[in-house]
């Protein structure tokens, strides 16, 4: 069995992970965080913003856009976070790179990626801040496998596990270990998002 522990594949170091809480900063000074709403109407736990080329938008429907909310261009997609991306991954056209803060108590439901035009890429995450309790499932009522990502942590999504359900159930206190100033978690998701790997036409 797949574990979620295989998907945690690197473990960046305290001076590179404040560099790219930095960088975090700068982007959403930007693009500031927004909380998205599901298709039913409901408000998520995370707030969310992006950088790149095109950027996630929970407005009711789960989509790619190219502005955010204000309907400015997301900031640029700063080098590091392709840089980490390809060294994990291998090179991609990398054009969206999501960023998620979630509170302590907040967490992120089941679900699998699904709006890319080509669900087949690898997704890369990096974790910043407190521990996130990390679980995967190949589908629903599946066996359930989970670990603790700790702040530096990167996990990657390909091959068979790209398509696995994953959630983050809880974020737990980890102030020793946290490059940020107050409690709390950031995820970086770094993926192909749309043209460049457009699929081929099924005609």
């Amino acid at each position: 069995m797949v574990t979620a522990a295989d998907t945690l594949v690197r473990q960046l170091p305290h001076e590179l992970q404040l560099q790219l809480v930095q960088e975090v900063r700068d982007v959403v000074r930007r693009s500031p965080l927004i909380r998205p709403r599901t298709p039913g109407g409901r408000n998520m736990r995370v707030l969310v913003s992006a950088a790149g080329k095109l950027g996630w938008v929970g407005d009711g429907a789960y989509h790619y856009s190219p502005v955010d909310a204000r309907g400015m261009p997301w900031p640029q997609m700063p080098a590091t976070w392709s840089r980490i991306a390809t060294e994990v991954a291998g090179p991609q056209p990398w054009d969206s790179a999501i960023i998620n803060w979630y509170a302590l108590g907040s967490g992120l439901g089941w679900h699998r990626d699904l709006a890319e035009v080509d669900t087949s890429l690898p997704i890369v995450t990096i974790s910043l801040g407190d521990s996130a309790w990390w679980a995967i499932r190949e589908r629903e009522g599946a066996p359930v496998s989970r670990c603790e990502v700790t702040s530096g942590g990167v996990t990657l999504l390909e091959g068979r596990l790209r398509l696995y359900e994953h959630t983050i159930e809880r974020i737990t206190p980890n102030p020793l270990f946290s490059p940020l100033r107050k409690p709390g978690r950031i995820s970086i998701t770094i993926r192909v998002a749309g043209e460049p790997c457009l699929k081929p036409s099924q005609s």
